[in-house]
């Protein structure tokens, strides 16, 4: 690993990071691209590839990945809804992931308190990759 381009990257994460939705550090520094789909009420989340981010095997670290669909929902909610905090999630891992990825969270149920959401996981090729539904109270009206 190029530890100078790693240094370069979490600077850069560091100087461009901001105390809100989508500039949060966390979120640069994953490099994440994150879209909203007005009428399938879904958010996606982009995560680009990296060294970095990878396990002793090689493949992205489960808790990457659990981060960024943490984010779908979390970003979903904010978005249509209003702020919220994760109350629980549960993950299942299908299959290990080598490149870019891509999470859609959903609406299951929402609730005037609780939001029940998912996030499905699919690696560049479209492949089911893993799973994580969530409980979310909301805590401030956004919208």
């Amino acid at each position: 690993m190029d530890h100078t381009a790693i240094r370069r990257h979490v600077d850069s994460a560091l100087t461009e990071a901001r105390p809100e939705f989508g500039s949060f550090f966390l979120a640069k520094f994953l490099d994440l691209g994150i879209t909203y789909d007005e009428d399938e009420q879904t958010c996606t989340v982009r995560l680009p590839a990296s060294p970095m981010l990878s396990n002793p095997q090689g493949s992205i670290h489960g808790g990457v990945l659990t981060t960024v669909m943490d984010i779908s929902m979390g970003h979903l909610s904010h978005h249509f809804l209003s702020t919220a905090v994760t109350l629980e999630m549960n993950t299942r891992f299908f299959r290990p992931i080598h490149g870019d990825c891509h999470a859609i969270g959903r609406f299951l149920k929402t609730g005037r308190k609780i939001v029940h959401m998912e996030s499905h996981l699919y690696d560049a090729e479209g492949q089911l990759c893993a799973l994580a539904v969530g409980s979310w109270h909301r805590i401030k009206k956004s919208r």
